[in-house]
């Protein structure tokens, strides 16, 4: 299981929530994320690397290939 942060953002692009949780991998982060938070623009982060850009009710821009 990896530590993954979950940034939810305003209307502006800015950081409104964090949100931390375990998952088995990026896939499965991302999965949680757009159910647990649909309807918001959020950035998932493992670490220090940027996994990707969940805007609200939008699929995924991976920040690279899954691994």
């Amino acid at each position: 299981m990896a530590e993954y942060k979950l940034y939810c953002l305003d209307p502006k692009g800015r950081i409104a929530r964090r949100h931390e949780f375990e998952a088995s991998d990026d896939a499965d982060a991302i999965d949680r994320a757009r159910t647990d938070h649909p309807d918001e623009s959020c950035e998932l982060w493992c670490g220090t690397r940027k996994v990707a850009l969940i805007p609200a009710g939008g699929e995924p821009v991976l920040a690279r290939p899954f691994v």
